[in-house]
């Protein structure tokens, strides 16, 4: 049995390892540019419905499933790919197919006109 630990005695406290709370300064209204006429940005894509998203990854799912099947177990895109699947993790999905050489259904939906 090993003898019990020495404690050291508490250092003196300096400038540099005590803490303090500032209190938040937020910006004043006339700090921000408020032209009742200014525009929005534009943003560069239009917003998606989580019911188009959830369809396009459950599209890539069900290729990756399909490419699974077909991939030998010993395969290091095989494990990747599994993974991808189990996190339901698109942008994983995308580049293990990728790699594979199969193209998936586009990430972006292209601009409408």
């Amino acid at each position: 049995m090993s003898p019990p630990a020495k404690h050291r005695a508490p250092q003196p406290s300096t400038p540099d390892s005590e803490s303090s709370v500032r209190e938040r300064v937020t910006p004043t209204p006339s700090a921000a540019p408020s032209s009742p006429h200014a525009a929005p940005a534009p943003s560069a894509a239009p917003p998606l419905s989580s019911g188009s998203s959830r369809d396009r990854l459950e599209a890539k799912l069900k290729l990756a499933r399909g490419v699974l099947a077909n991939l030998p177990g010993s395969d290091d895109r095989a494990r990747l790919l599994h993974v991808a699947i189990m996190r339901r993790d698109e942008a994983l999905l995308d580049g293990v197919l990728s790699a594979l050489g199969i193209r998936s259904v586009p990430s972006v939906p292209p601009p409408s006109r």
